[in-house]
């Protein structure tokens, strides 16, 4: 996958470049539930979490359908992954989030409103 600014620089328009590529972002996890997780924002799909403790992010709701999320957790800590408000990851609980342990990554990947699939690195 090409990084978003690459594909612009070639000539695709934003909204394509956006679509088709990726664009990192650091993002601080906080609280330690879906409801007071930092929210990922949509223009991104590589982050870059820290974390300490037990706190978490939360994806986007305006994720597009089958666009995968990269999440790599930089800290000594592990920290959580949460779907959107009222989803579910991997048939799990709704809500629940995955612990992404210190110096470990996860895909995410959203296949319907509500449904998740998570799959974390060794």
């Amino acid at each position: 996958m090409s990084k978003t600014s690459d594909l612009m620089g070639l000539g695709f328009s934003a909204a394509q470049a956006q679509n088709i590529g990726y664009s990192s972002v650091a993002i601080t996890a906080a609280g330690t539930t879906s409801t007071d997780a930092t929210v990922c924002d949509a223009q991104n799909s590589f982050f870059i979490m820290t974390a300490t403790g037990s706190d978490g992010i939360r994806m986007s709701a305006s994720v597009p359908l089958l666009r995968p999320i990269l999440v790599v957790n930089t800290s000594g800590s592990t920290g959580k992954v949460y779907p959107t408000t009222g989803g579910a990851i991997n048939g799990g609980s709704t809500d629940a989030g995955i612990s992404v342990a210190a110096n470990k990554s996860a895909i995410i990947l959203r296949f319907s409103t509500t449904g998740w699939m998570l799959n974390l690195s060794a």
